[in-house]
């Protein structure tokens, strides 16, 4: 059973893209997983953030060996909603697939969440579920068996786990953006990424301007993705590895204020996790242009 999976066949109405800074081998698997997963003319967007190692070399081969592919490359490191935001201010598909350089996708993933996406105009944003996603939640998270050890056996499991239950799907209150589908209705109505957020809550605001705008947020709850858990921190130098970890502490607490200030939340209230966030709170307001919409950004000049 499932020993000749088909390729998920994807047009030009459709950008895949992921972001990286550093961890060549990780970022490599995770390209080779959409070309095991798929196939067309879909527009491939690999953002380089000013990685340290040879990242930059591998999405270049990626380009010499798939002509649909664009390439953006920092000078400096803009982290993930830098990355994010240059993908979503220029990607050409209708349906935007981004996918970080840690995550690795199979056919029935793909096949899940464009079957959802596609379901209903309403549907904004489609996530799928993984091995680990750091909201902590039961309904995304999802144990993998120890004898998965390679990607025909990821493949196989992705393809048991959809098979039975294909299609099925519960509202999400709040996004996680690890790995998501956002369609081009979403960003023509809201614009992309508040450049106010940098690093983190990036995707928690445009999770709530998309819910705003009457849109919905999507869990495709039989569409699942290899996570490599710590794996952008795990191949560091020990002393590196705690640097980047203290970095991240500090974005959080940065970003978590700004947060606040933005959705009127007291300001003293700590970060207790995502649970303790009023979600629906938040995203019940009417749509305001002024206040909801956010203008992309240019990042031509980073192009390749």
């Amino acid at each position: 059973m499932f020993n000749n999976i088909e390729k998920v066949h994807l047009g030009d109405d459709v950008t895949i893209a992921m972001s990286a800074y550093g961890n060549y081998q990780t970022t490599k698997y995770a390209i080779d997983a959409i070309f095991c997963s798929t196939q067309g003319d879909f527009e491939l967007m690999l953002v380089n953030d000013c990685s340290p190692d040879d990242t930059l070399s591998l999405f270049l081969d990626t380009r010499d060996k798939y002509p649909h592919t664009k390439i953006i490359s920092f000078d400096k490191n803009l982290e993930y909603s830098g990355s994010l935001n240059a993908i979503l201010s220029h990607a050409a598909g209708d349906w935007i697939l981004f996918l970080s350089n840690d995550i690795f996708i199979t056919p029935a993933y793909l096949r899940e969440i464009f079957h959802i996406a596609r379901s209903n105009e309403e549907f904004g944003i489609v996530r799928g579920v993984s091995n680990f996603v750091d909201n902590g939640l039961k309904t995304h998270n999802k144990a993998i068996p120890d004898t998965i050890n390679d990607w025909k056996g990821l493949s196989q499991f992705a393809e048991t786990i959809s098979s039975a239950f294909s299609g099925e799907y519960i509202f999400d209150r709040f996004l996680t953006g690890d790995a998501f589908l956002i369609s081009r209705r979403v960003l023509d109505t809201i614009g992309t990424l508040d450049p106010l957020f940098y690093g983190y809550f990036a995707d928690h605001d445009i999770g709530i301007r998309t819910r705003i705008a009457g849109y919905k947020l999507v869990l495709a709850q039989r569409a699942f993705a290899l996570h490599m858990q710590s794996a952008n921190f795990e191949y560091l130098p020990e002393r590196e590895k705690q640097i980047k970890l203290e970095l991240r502490f500090m974005r959080v607490c940065e970003n978590w204020a700004r947060f606040k200030l933005k959705y009127g939340l007291p300001i003293d209230q700590p970060y207790r996790g995502v649970a303790d966030i009023p979600w629906d709170q938040l995203s019940s307001v009417n749509f305001n242009i002024a206040k909801h919409y956010c203008r992309p950004g240019d990042y031509t000049k980073y192009f390749l």
